[in-house]
């Protein structure tokens, strides 16, 4: 009995003294998700805390960036083709009112209902071989008129194609500008970090603190 109550007298304070240490052995132990102990007051432990969250930030302010960088570089690659089209459509424009084909119908044209009627008028006064005098005199007059609100047609679809055109390198422009911006906010960020890991690390690397 002597020897049980001896023994029950240490048994407290060693079980109290293995739970204090199992606890701090948990807090500590690599890897272990624990939540961060709270601030005692300690003027180092608040500049630690203040420097990771700096630095979480500025992470999560560089993939945003990142993201408007790389819709900003799809929507350039947009425009760029867009007003790359239309210049084409330009070009061949002006090569059927410089060879007078004003017969021929390009992809972008036989949605154009039209161009497409004044041009079957033309066609058709062209291929009416077989028919009278008078039935002649009509389609070539016909052709005539036809021919020439063709011209005025392509005149105004190629105006109007020059100056989208036109607007889209503008918008294109304004984007490149945009987006250089936005390039040299992240390399700033990533510079700033840089630094910032830079006065944090010893002189061998090893992190102070």
């Amino acid at each position: 009995m002597y020897w049980l109550q001896r023994h029950a007298k240490w048994a407290w304070p060693i079980a109290l003294v293995a739970g204090v240490l199992l606890v701090v052995g948990l807090r500590v132990w690599p890897g272990w998700p624990c939540k961060p102990p709270p601030s005692d007051g300690g003027a180092g432990s608040g500049v630690v805390a203040g420097q990771a969250s700096d630095l979480a930030s500025a992470a999560r302010r560089i993939r945003f960036l990142q993201e408007q960088v790389n819709r900003a570089r799809q929507q350039l690659v947009s425009l760029q083709n867009e007003a790359s089209a239309r210049r084409g459509r330009v070009a061949a424009i002006n090569e059927m009112l410089a060879t007078d084909t004003l017969t021929e119908c390009p992809p972008f044209l036989r949605d154009d209902t039209t161009v497409r009627a004044l041009q079957k008028i033309v066609r058709e006064a062209a291929e009416s071989g077989g028919a009278g005098d008078s039935g002649r005199d009509r389609l070539n007059t016909a052709a005539s008129v036809a021919r020439e609100r063709l011209r005025s047609k392509l005149d105004a679809l190629r105006d109007q194609l020059t100056r989208e055109a036109a607007d889209l390198d503008t918008q294109a422009e304004t984007l490149r500008q945009r987006l250089h911006l936005l390039c040299g906010e992240v390399e700033q960020i990533q510079r700033d970090i840089h630094r910032e890991l830079q006065s944090r690390s010893g002189p061998h690397g090893e992190t102070v603190g």
